[in-house]
């Protein structure tokens, strides 16, 4: 199958990309317009949104069995992307010539219905749509910079499936939980840091399973009390969250349980205070 990849449209607020694949995706179409060849299931949906495009348009691939072919949309509505799928007898899969200039939407998700698009309407005419809506989106940072110096940064995500590449050597403070399964989300991304919730620890103290993981890596990480910040919000971590339990790297930069986030985040930024 031919790479194909262009900018079919580029306003000053934004571009739509047209791509045959999913896993030709990368940070230059964070933010940006999407129409892709591969199916929208919440496999390609859970790919594609590591790379926060504003919105993004696939093949339902004949919808399938439980719907599996359309059932991404409702992972990119989670993840505030807007979404929409062409129906399979309008372009043909794989070909993204063929879903943007033939193809005809089949499905969207309530993002992309708020913001005009319809069952019904061209695929080319729904990426227009979701272009403009960027230009008037007040949709912010997902992951926002709370401190940057010398020594780094420190950066907010609600969730870890926010983060790319580009949060590289980053201390993250985080709203999902610390079990050790997060550790393959972010295990590539050389982060200096991570904080997450302690889910109420749990059944085998399975909400903080992570600690030892990420201390094999050489990554200082502390888990946050659930009962004073909210889980799934990084702001809340940020601003009131106290620590519940450390790993042995978090522990050699000075972190200790009770601790305010904020502080134990500047800690293993080694920011002197």
């Amino acid at each position: 199958m031919q790479k194909e990849k262009k900018i079919v449209q580029e306003e000053e607020w934004g571009k739509v990309i047209i791509l045959n694949s999913a896993v030709q995706m990368g940070l230059d179409e964070t933010g940006q317009v999407l129409v892709v060849g591969s199916h929208g299931s919440e496999l390609t949906a859970r790919y594609v949104a590591r790379y926060l495009p504003f919105g993004v348009i696939l093949n339902d691939a004949g919808r399938g069995k439980n719907n599996a072919g359309i059932s991404g949309l409702s992972i990119l509505e989670s993840m505030h992307i807007l979404g929409a799928t062409v129906d399979c007898m309008t372009a043909r899969i794989g070909e993204v010539h063929e879903n943007y200039y033939s193809g005809i939407i089949s499905a969207v998700n309530d993002k992309a219905k708020t913001a005009g698009v319809q069952v019904g309407m061209t695929a080319l005419e729904a990426a227009r749509i979701m272009l403009a809506a960027k230009k008037s989106s007040l949709i912010t940072d997902p992951t926002p910079v709370v401190y940057e110096g010398e020594h780094g940064r420190i950066v907010l995500a609600d969730t870890i499936s926010y983060l790319n590449t580009s949060h590289r050597g980053c201390v993250v403070v985080s709203g999902s939980h610390c079990a050790h399964t997060t550790f393959e989300w972010i295990k590539d991304l050389g982060l200096k840091g991570i904080f997450l919730n302690d889910a109420g620890k749990g059944k085998d103290n399975q909400g903080i399973s992570g600690l030892p993981v990420f201390d094999q890596a050489g990554i200082p990480a502390a888990a946050i009390d659930c009962m004073s910040a909210m889980i799934g919000n990084a702001r809340d971590a940020w601003d009131s969250g106290l620590i519940s339990a450390i790993n042995e790297s978090a522990a050699r930069k000075g972190v200790i349980q009770r601790m305010a986030v904020r502080e134990a985040a500047k800690k293993v930024l080694n920011i002197q205070r």
